[in-house]
This record gives structure tokens, sequence and C-alpha cells, in this order.
């Protein structure tokens, strides 16, 4: 039903700004700006970064792609078979040919598009390009009413739960992880780019020196999706994360269930997070804030 995650759109109260830091930094490149709303891409699809101008730093919708028509028609009957609020059945995006957006549970708005436009061209980036869009993390203050609603009615599975109850990874394809879902107050926590190598997280860490920024957190190797690690933040307060080497999962393989005291769940090399980190992030945009219904 979801092939892979699209992208995530954030409110963001400098558009300018932020835009300027996702070419420098992040390696983007701008496809278009309209109605307040700007789109980058990484590659050839043409957005995987949406930010909207807005009153305050938030997340605005978390976009996830269907397989294909037949997948997005799918999702369309399970949605109205649960009783889910739908926003709109029409593409509110540029480059979007079928979408639907509908609320979520924890107040999470989720577009599902099908056919998004390719064909951009080349370009020689700055900073640190990524290779792909990895996945989008999640606060809610009913995990499990969330995660439920993922794998029932979305056909995401549980890879890993630490906690257990408090942190938990969905995939939707052999990635580890494409949504994850922290405890605490409804909103989003991070949102995650794949790049090559741990060669490429020297890079930004030394970028991000110049700039006069560090990681939050990081270099260290989650336990939890293997993959190592680094966080910084963006100038809107979003938390952005780096990340290379992630586990695939080709088979069916049992949910592994991490203890919450031990932190080799979080980073098999040294510290886990902090508290301060779980409880960062961004909120929910409140309807009506950057336009939405």
């Amino acid at each position: 039903m979801i092939r892979a995650i699209g992208h995530v759109a954030l409110q963001v109260p400098n558009l300018n700004q932020s835009v300027g830091y996702a070419v420098q930094v992040m390696g983007l490149r701008e496809v278009e700006r309209r109605d307040g709303n700007a789109y980058l891409t990484h590659g050839s699809m043409h957005h995987s970064l949406q930010y909207v101008q807005g009153p305050r730093a938030a997340l605005d919708h978390i976009s996830l792609e269907a397989d294909g028509v037949a997948g997005l028609e799918r999702v369309r009957d399970a949605l109205a078979r649960s009783g889910v609020r739908v926003l709109s059945e029409t593409p509110q995006e540029p480059g979007l040919a079928r979408a639907l957006r509908f609320l979520g549970p924890s107040g999470v708005v989720i577009e599902v598009y099908a056919d998004m436009e390719g064909g951009q061209p080349p370009y020689v980036p700055s900073g640190v390009r990524p290779r792909k869009f990895g996945h989008i993390t999640l606060k809610s203050s009913n995990l499990r009413e969330l995660q439920g609603f993922l794998t029932s009615v979305l056909g995401f599975k549980l890879s890993d739960d630490i906690g257990p109850g408090m942190l938990v990874f969905l995939r939707c394809n052999p990635d580890h992880h494409g949504l994850a879902i922290a405890a605490g107050t409804d909103g989003h926590h991070h949102y995650a780019w794949e790049v090559e190598s741990i060669a490429d997280l020297a890079r930004l860490g030394d970028l991000l020196d110049t700039l006069g920024r560090c990681f939050l957190w990081g270099p260290g190797r989650h336990g939890a999706g293997d993959n190592i690690f680094t966080y910084h933040h963006d100038p809107a307060g979003a938390i952005v994360e780096y990340y290379a080497d992630m586990e695939r999962i080709y088979d069916d393989r049992p949910p592994r269930i991490w203890d919450i005291n031990d932190r080799r769940a979080a980073n098999l090399w040294g510290a886990s997070f902090t508290p301060e980190f779980i409880e960062d992030g961004l909120p929910n945009a409140d309807p009506g804030e950057s336009g939405r219904e």
C-alpha cells in the first residue's frame, strides 16, 4: 500500500532563511516557490522537502508515497472503512498527479500520493547532499493508538520497540524504519536524510563547525536500526538527522524489544539520548496557521 516515505512539510517563520540553509548546508536545490511554499529536492523528483511560511516553526504534514495508483486506491478504501476524516482528495502541491490528505491520530496531517513528477535537472550542490529522504520521527501522546493506525490501516510493520512503548520503529519497505514514534507531546521530533557513508557525516560536522554550529548528538550507532547517526538543529529549530548504514529487513523477523534502560538501543558506541533530546522538536501546526482546513 505504502511504497516509501515521500517528504516532510514544515511550517517555518523565515522562509528565506530556511531555504538558504537547506541549499547551503543540506545540499538541496529549490525547485519552485509559490503561495508561501518552497519546494526543494535532493535529486530528480519534484520535491523531497517542503517549507511553508507561517507564524512559528511547526509540522504542517508528512507525505507518504503509495505503491502506484492501485496503492492509493487501497489507502482510500482503508480510510473509508476506518471512518478517517479526509481533508482533501485532490493534490495540494505541485508535482503530484494524485493525492489525498487526512487527519490521523495525535493530530498529524498525513498526505498519501502517487506519481510525483520527476525529471529535475542535475545540479552541482553546496553542502552535504543526501542520497535519499530517509524517515520521519513523530511524537505522540497516545503512541499505541498512532502505531495501531499506521500498522492496521496503512500496512506498516513494527521493527523495534524501545521501552517497550516509549519509542517504536515502523517500516513500509526493507528500510528498518520510515516512520518512528516517540512518546510525548503531539508533534514532530526529527526528519532524516540518508548519506553514502560515515565520511559524509564527517563532512557535515566540519561544515557545521565553520558556521558556528555543532551536532546535538552523535556520531554514534543506533542499536535499533543499526545506522550511524548525527543530529543537528536547522535555523527554524527542527531536528535534522543525517545517517548511513541502516539495517534492511527482507524477511518477517520478529520485532526486537529493548529495555528503556539499555543504552545500546539508542547508541552502541556511547551515551544514550537525554530526556531533553526526546522532549525537543516541533508541535503540530494549528488548523488555519498555514491556510489548511
